[in-house]
């Protein structure tokens, strides 16, 4: 069993719940503070974990100590409730999101309680007191994704639902296919789905920054976790005759109750909209062949210019990108440091986490920041300005204007824009700054 959440807040105090007969729906586990060895439990407590009466030496093992039953991942947060906890106190109320013995998900509520105890020994008993409650939740859910589902049908054009951790996804209405709107009760591959969405929504040109827009959601959305930052917006070229030979379409991300996201579409009406038109990604040119966004941005002025002299900034003609996530920001920064240069992930983690040691955790951490990013600048239209190979990253020079790039390239423009200010948001470009101080002492 292990935790698909981070379980154990406590909530408001309850009062305090009687011992029941085995009937009850209420599970029971009584065990010591000190040892944690489980002294008594009622039956309903092993039929909520799937220990049946006939696995005695599972019974056995686990009754050795409740930590066997609480995932790995809360053990320290279970343990602060313990330390916590007083006879005097009511039981402390949280939710956890378990596996059964079966590995079966399950969701349970509890309650934590130290009983007294007249001695005031610290072997002092303590009660856990646990209900299974998924099936009573996914109803819940299901209702209320089914309620907001018509509600977004009335609005866009394309409804999904997608469930990133079961890489499954369900059509929920397709305007210009009923025949697959028709099969919304039942659920398909996401990669299925996904193939379907990009190659009857976007322009060829532009399937690939829809992709990707969508699959970095899904990545932050597996384990039942909903997409980070919803709702997600993009804007792109539709497809074919039914999008006007390049009418504008939108895609949403938007959260749905219980981990997953609906991913709606509809044909953008340029002329009622208040969003600024640089948020448009640029149509492909008549006659010219499909590409990939960014391919063509070498030619001419780019569309992004990052200013580094002084403050760190990034602007898409003309208007700055508003950055959700400030680590998100300051990877990109430090892709622009690089100047080109693959970027590792340990290279990101000592200088985005630089008093941190390197561990599982924060390489996670990492790569949710790789994520947001990523998404940050396809929503922008841009997201072709960083590569990433085999979980190296780097910036691409040729698709972006850069006061560093042109400074260190000796532009005659570029000479009077340091002013001994650079990156001043962040303390690892210091070596730089020294370099173009010393550069600047030369000239």
């Amino acid at each position: 069993m292990h935790a698909e959440r981070p379980p154990y807040t406590a909530k408001r105090p309850l009062a305090p719940i009687p011992e029941a007969d085995g009937a009850t729906p209420v599970g029971i586990v009584r065990f010591k503070r000190d040892t944690l060895a489980i002294v008594g439990s009622n039956e309903q407590a092993w039929r909520i974990v799937g220990i049946g009466s006939s696995d005695g030496a599972l019974r056995a093992s686990v009754s050795e100590s409740i930590d066997r039953l609480v995932p790995l991942a809360d053990l320290s947060s279970f343990h602060a409730l313990l330390d916590a906890g007083s006879a005097s106190q009511p039981p402390a109320e949280f939710d956890a999101r378990i596996r059964r013995a079966d590995g079966t998900p399950i969701e349970i509520a509890c309650w934590l309680s130290l009983l007294p105890d007249a001695t005031g020994r610290k072997d002092a008993i303590c009660q856990l007191v646990m209900i299974d409650v998924t099936h009573k939740r996914d109803i819940a859910r299901s209702r209320s994704r089914a309620r907001r589902a018509k509600e977004l049908a009335l609005a866009y054009d394309v409804v999904f639902l997608i469930e990133p951790g079961e890489r499954r996804a369900r059509c929920l209405r397709f305007e210009r296919d009923e025949r697959i709107a028709r099969l919304g009760s039942l659920r398909i591959s996401l990669t299925d789905a996904l193939d379907y969405l990009v190659e009857h929504l976007a322009a060829p040109w532009e399937r690939s920054g829809l992709r990707a827009f969508v699959e970095n959601a899904c990545h932050a959305g597996e384990g039942n976790n909903p997409p980070s930052e919803s709702p997600q917006r993009i804007e792109f070229t539709g497809a074919g005759e039914a999008a006007g030979g390049g009418m504008l379409r939108e895609a949403v991300l938007m959260d749905a109750e219980g981990g997953g996201f609906f991913l709606c579409s509809r044909i953008v009406d340029r002329a009622a909209s208040d969003e600024p038109a640089a948020l448009v990604p640029r149509a492909r040119p008549a006659g010219a062949a499909p590409r990939e966004e960014n391919a063509d941005r070498g030619n001419g002025d780019p569309r992004v210019t990052i200013r580094t002299f002084g403050y760190f900034d990034v602007f898409v003609d003309g208007r700055p990108i508003a950055f959700r996530s400030e680590k998100a920001k300051e990877l990109l920064a430090l892709l622009v440091d690089r100047r080109g240069g693959y970027v590792t992930s340990a290279d990101i983690i000592t200088a985005l986490w630089e008093n941190e040691p390197i561990t599982g955790q924060l390489r996670t951490r990492c790569r949710k920041v790789a994520l947001r990013l990523n998404r940050t600048l396809e929503a922008n239209g841009v997201g072709g300005i960083v590569e990433s190979v085999r979980g190296k990253r780097r910036i691409v020079p040729e698709l972006v204007s850069c006061d560093l790039f042109d400074h260190l390239s000796g532009s005659a423009d570029a000479g009077a824009d340091f002013r001994g200010s650079y990156l001043k948001n962040y303390s690892w470009a210091e070596g730089t700054l020294a370099e173009l101080m010393q550069e600047g002492m030369r000239r």
